[in-house]
This record gives structure tokens, C-alpha cells and sequence, in this order.
């Protein structure tokens, strides 16, 4: 079924209420201290604003493939102009914010989410991995930036994903299967794998929105339970796992639920819709900021009133600008112009074999 023009704008309000409530979420984690000795178990729940992301953005990256899917056409998905695409997106913010916290590094600021004092070396080498998007599961300039090496890792995955889902149902749910018995049962539990059913589940959100399913009616009481559940057990352990189905059935589920009536009219609420619009530029840069004011003994709700400005200071300084057409269009032309230069000489070195 085709979404029509009014529905389009409602859901994308929709959603920017839900990346509103996802980075509020790990701001309020991060402003109340935890994880530490004396914050309540429960506080960890802010963590999985982490999860709802990685749902938000299956969604959002499927969600024109799966329309043009649904009105009869072939899925046309070109590798290389996707990346290209997701890079001009998301890297200018990313850099910016990485270059704005090395520097600062070097300052009295320092590197308020680092664990130890690394020496230079280390730090270079560090940023030198993490401007290629290889950023380990606990960064040393921010904290926060781990999930973007996770969700570029995914974006080298997600044509392959989509192809999968769309000529295959029950290839796609082996495919999350198949991650989940790898992550819990094997030795090669790796982060990813056990967050990529969370992100896959996006995929699924995004077409249950679009064909409007009768399961959207149900999804808010689903959400509900999964939520309370994943509450009282976060309550009673310490311990994160981004891999727990548990809360990603929880985070698909609310997303899904952003269909239903009652929901969206929240959802499209105009503040939070716009805390939405700018929750990259938020997730960048509140981590390091709100460490920063802890050890300045500022109490967590002016710490995360800072942190939120600065992170909505950021967006229209830094990330806003890069939104434009144009500006995206150059940074899209020179990464086309890059990969061509790269693929070249394989090309040549192809033909000079076959021959």
C-alpha cells in the first residue's frame, strides 16, 4: 500500500518524537552518574535508548526501499551510492565533534569519559581508528562514539539485509536466529551480532508501518508488557546486554506502536519533535559534557540541561549546515570520486588477469 503525502509527514514527526525519547533517554543515564555504586539498578533502563536507536534507524533506512517494494517496483538499491550517502549523513557532525574533543583533549577539559590518562601515542592511534569508523567498544575521546563504528559496520551489512528480507522472510529470520545462537552459544560473541536483530527489526517495523498490519493495534499493549519486564529485570542486575531479545522486542514494539493514533499525536508533540531533530547532534557531544560538569560537582539535571544545549548548539552550528542539498551533494561527489579512484586499479588488475 502507498503512504500518502500527509501520512509521510506524520511519521517522520513520529519518529523524531522516538529519537527525542531514545537520546533523553541515555542523556538522563549519563546526568545520574551510572553506572555507579549508588545510582539505582533501574537507571541502567536509559541504556537502551541505545536499542530504540538501532530500531530507529532499520526503520529509517528501509523505509523508502520498502514503499518503492510495496508500489510494484524492483528493489533498487546501488551499494556505492548508499554509503556515499550514509557517509555525507552522518560523517561531517562526527568528525567535527571528533576533532572539537581531541583538541580539547590537549585543554584543562581532558577526556572526561576516558577510563585511564593514555598517553599521546595512544591517542593518536586511537583517533586514527576512529576517524575510519573502527572505534572500540569503550572509545577514549568520547564514550558515546561506539555505537558509530557499530552502525557503519551494519551499514556495509544492510543492502545485503534488505535484499534478503525482501526475496526471503524466512531467510531474513535465520538470519537473526542465526545471530542471536552465535551471540549466546559461541564463542564469537561479538557486540554486533547480538545488536543486529535490533537493528533488522527495524526493517520489519518500517514495512508493518508502511502496509498500516492490524499488528500495529496490538503493539502498544506488547511494548507495555516488554517494557515492564525489561524494567523489573534491569531493576534486579547490574549487568547491559544490548543483546537481550527481551528489550529489543520492547524497542520494536514502541516503534511500531508510533503508528497508532494516541501514540503518534505524542509523539508529534513539537518540543519533543524537535529535541528529536537534533538528537545526533545531542548524542555527539552530551557524554563528555556531562562528565566534565560531574567532576565540577554540578548536580545531574543542570548537567543535563548543559549538555542538551549544547548539544542543540551543535546541530545548528554544525550539523544543520551540513543538511544542505548542496553541501551534501559535494561531500556525495567527492566520495563517488574516491571509490572510483579506488576501484580502478582493481579493475585494471582484473582485466590484466583475465587477458
Amino acid at each position: 500500500m502507498v503512504a500518502s503525502a500527509p501520512r509521510n509527514r506524520q511519521h517522520v514527526a513520529a519518529i523524531d518524537g522516538l529519537r527525542a525519547i531514545a537520546v533523553l533517554a541515555v542523556l538522563a543515564l549519563h546526568a545520574a552518574g551510572a553506572p555507579s555504586p549508588g545510582a539505582p539498578a533501574w537507571t541502567r533502563c536509559g541504556e537502551r535508548g541505545v536499542d530504540l536507536f538501532f530500531v530507529i534507524s532499520g526503520f529509517c533506512l528501509s523505509y523508502p526501499y520498502v514503499v518503492s517494494v510495496r508500489e510494484g517496483r524492483a528493489l533498487d538499491i546501488s551499494y556505492g551510492r548508499f554509503m556515499a550517502r550514509r557517509l555525507a549523513r552522518i560523517g561531517p557532525p562526527y568528525f567535527a565533534a571528533l576533532g572539537l574533543f581531541a583538541l580539547l583533549s590537549l585543554t584543562a577539559f581532558g577526556l572526561p569519559t576516558a577510563s585511564t590518562h593514555p598517553d599521546a601515542a595512544h591517542l593518536l592511534r586511537e583517533l586514527g581508528f576512529d576517524s575510519v569508523f573502527l572505534t572500540n567498544s569503550a572509545p577514549t575521546i568520547d564514550a558515546a562514539f561506539w555505537t558509530l563504528g557499530v552502525e557503519m559496520r551494519w551499514y556495509l551489512l544492510f543492502p545485503i539485509l534488505l535484499h534478503t528480507y525482501v526475496r526471503s522472510r524466512l531467510g531474513f529470520i535465520a538470519v537473526g536466529a542465526a545471530c542471536y545462537v552465535a551471540y549466546f552459544f559461541t564463542p564469537w560473541s561479538f557486540a554486533d551480532l547480538g545488536m543486529l536483530p535490533c537493528f533488522m527489526l527495524g526493517i520489519v517495523a518500517a514495512d508493518l508501518h508502511i502496509e498500516r498490519s492490524p499488528l500495529v493495534r496490538i503493539a502498544p499493549a506488547v511494548a507495555a508488557f516488554a517494557l515492564a519486564v525489561g524494567i523489573w529485570q534491569q531493576a534486579h542486575s547490574w549487568s547491559i546486554d544490548h543483546g537481550n531479545p527481551l528489550w529489543h522486542l520492547a524497542v520494536f514494539s514502541i516503534v511500531v506502536s508510533s503508528e497508532a493514533a494516541l501514540v503518534s499525536r505524542v509523539l508529534r508533540f513539537k518540543p519533543l519533535a524537535l529535541v528529536g531533530v537534533a538528537s545526533y547532534s545531542i548524542y555527539l557531544v552530551h557524554q563528555p559534557i556531562v562528565k566534565s560538569l560531574e567532576f565540577a560537582h554540578l548536580s545531574p539535571a543542570l548537567s543535563a540541561v548543559s549538555a542538551l544545549t549544547c548539544g542543540i548548539a551543535f546541530y545548528v552550528l554544525v550539523e544543520r549546515p551540513s543538511l544542505r542539498p548542496a553541501f551534501r551533494s559535494r561531500v556525495e561527489l567527492v566520495l563517488a570520486r574516491l571509490a572510483e579512484f579506488v576501484r580502478r586499479p582493481v579493475r585494471r588488475y582484473v582485466r590484466a588477469t583475465d587477458s
